[in-house]
């Protein structure tokens, strides 16, 4: 910040108004970057809520009358920076500049003092100084313990910092023009400067974070701005600050909306592929009749068959044909007959849960069409769209679905229109809420296992059978809960050739005992330290789990 004119002149007004903030403790630092307000509250008696708009939809500064109710959450690095820097300290000194505002704050009394380089310093005000340029002239050197009187802007409100009254026989204090120089606070001894907050309004403005020693900390956004000429300050701050977060609110509230909408119409197409794949596995059961009569036909006529032959023709006694039927060349025709009949056990048993799971998802279906429709007819208001996501996630749609969930960071939004990229598993939930990860295929197997998959995390696979890896993410030095395990052992079997079984057989080890052999096929692991749980297939078990997937 260089121009200390200009716009300044016109602060007046906001200058008058900020000097209530000095000295007083700044108790929360937020930010909405997706539209460029920033706040910073502060408590000295009275709470006041300091704002300022750096675009790049909202641009201006005032005094809010409330802090904004869509912002980013406590790891943007805007607000992290803010919150590890400026709260907790006092506000020192604020500046009303020409081409913005400086907040100075520390633990202890500092003014900042700009150097012949253009940058700021922070020095401890003890007797009398030289005045700095743009700063208006040194405050009279105070009588020991009474400290310094604050430059005048007037008597401050009773507990929200110092009045500009000048100690008996230091003479007057010296005022310097209308926004032009810096609000102090009385300093203390041992004077421990923390950081100073530069903010630039306007449509491409920013915000600088800089340290004691003026070493800059953090810009944001991170490129720069590129701000005006000049700032044009409000000659109400009251009601600027009124109709800034009112903006930024409204603003982000339109993204909001379009993000959650975004996200239903997702959930509502996830829902209908699986209702599709759950027709489709319905439709199998018309295959139980052939299943039953192939493995028959191999009984009956599996010693005609040559050892080692990938494929069998069988006369079809009913028709007079034949049937053409694939083998495993490593065992007998005759011995794989009980396959045929054990897939078609499976396929029976499963009717019912698939008939549960089909229904689950129609209504699932239903309430996700009708959600859609209140969403499209909601006005974009937060109090009017928190209900709104609050049934979208009770309906499957993930906190990641809802890039832009009303009620926190607006910034997220700005990206939910890219496409996630894939992830080789999908997520379910326990009853107790824990997340379960499944594979969806051979090669995904891999990546859910070697990439994704931490050390302590829990690994389990259908024993003696092909299947997905399930994967139980837990703490390090955590232990995995008895109906998490059971609830992981079920999607295990479900997710195997061993679906339809009454009881399965699941392996688990940690995942730092599995490893994968060179060369050996996608999927295919080895792993040692294995623990075996015999698992009960319980159909509303299944079906509880199976209505919380999350698509990958």
């Amino acid at each position: 910040m260089k121009d200390h004119t200009g716009g300044a002149a016109q602060g007046g007004a906001l200058a008058e108004a900020l000097a209530r903030c000095v000295g007083a403790r700044i108790d929360a630092a937020h930010a909405n970057p997706a539209t460029g307000l920033v706040a910073l509250a502060v408590y000295g008696g009275t709470r006041r809520v300091l704002g300022a708009g750096i675009g790049p939809r909202v641009s201006g500064v005032g005094i809010l009358p409330r802090l904004p109710r869509l912002r980013a959450g406590a790891s943007h690095p805007l607000v992290a920076a803010m919150r590890a820097h400026l709260v907790g300290r006092r506000v020192l000194a604020i500046e009303v500049r020409g081409d913005g505002i400086v907040i100075v704050a520390g633990d202890d009394d500092a003014v900042m003092v700009e150097n012949d380089r253009g940058g700021g310093e922070y020095a401890p005000r003890l007797g009398l100084a030289a005045p700095e340029p743009g700063l208006g002239p040194a405050a009279a050197a105070p009588e020991p313990g009474l400290g310094p009187a604050a430059p005048g802007l007037g008597l401050a409100e009773p507990g929200l910092g110092p009045a500009a009254v000048p100690e008996p026989g230091l003479g007057p204090a010296a005022v310097p023009e209308p926004g032009l120089g810096p609000v102090a606070s009385p300093p203390r001894l041992g004077a421990s400067p923390g950081a100073r907050l530069e903010l630039t309004p306007g449509r491409r403005g920013e915000a600088r974070l800089l340290d004691a020693a003026g070493h800059l900390i953090l810009r944001w956004p991170p490129q720069g701005g590129a701000p005006q000429a000049a700032v044009a300050y409000p000659a109400d701050p009251l009601a600027a600050g009124a109709a800034l977060v009112e903006a930024s609110d409204d603003a982000a509230a339109g993204q909001e909306k379009a993000a959650l909408a975004r996200a239903v119409k997702t959930r509502r197409a996830a829902l209908e592929r699986r209702a599709e794949a759950v027709r489709g596995d319905l439709g199998r059961l018309g295959s139980v009749a052939r299943l039953q009569k192939t493995g028959q036909l191999l009984l009956a006529q599996g010693a005609r068959v040559p050892r080692g032959a990938a494929k069998a023709l069988l006369d079809d006694w009913e028709t007079g044909g034949k049937i053409e039927v694939a083998l495993d060349p490593a065992r007998p025709a005759k011995a794989q007959a009980e396959a045929f009949f054990a897939k078609a056990r499976r396929y029976q048993r499963g009717e019912a849960v698939m008939r549960a799971r089909l229904a689950e998802t129609e209504r699932a279906l239903s309430a996700i069409a009708a959600l859609e429709a209140d969403v499209a007819a909601a006005e974009a208001r937060p109090e009017s769209l928190d209900p709104l996501a609050q049934r979208a996630r009770s309906l499957g749609v993930s906190r990641a679905e809802l890039a832009g969930e009303p009620g926190t960071s607006g910034a997220r939004a700005l990206g939910a229109g890219r496409p996630a990229p894939r992830r080789p598993f999908h997520a379910y939930r326990s009853a107790s809420g824990a997340a379960i990860l499944v594979g969806r295929g051979a090669e995904d197997n891999d990546a859910l296992t070697t990439k994704h998959a931490r050390p302590h995390d829990l690994w389990l696979h259908a024993k003696g059978a092909t299947g997905s890896h399930v994967v139980v993410p837990l703490a390090k030095g955590a232990s995995c809960p008895a109906d998490v395990l059971v609830d992981a052992a079920t999607l295990a079997a479900h997710f195997s050739d061993a679906r339809g079984e009454a009881v399965c057989e699941v392996s688990y080890v940690q995942r730092r005992y599995v490893r994968k052999p060179r060369g050996a096929a996608p999927g295919a692991v080895v792993y040692d330290r294995e623990k075996v749980i015999a698992v009960r297939i319980e159909d509303g078990r299944l079906s509880r789990l199976l209505a919380t997937k999350e698509e990958g």
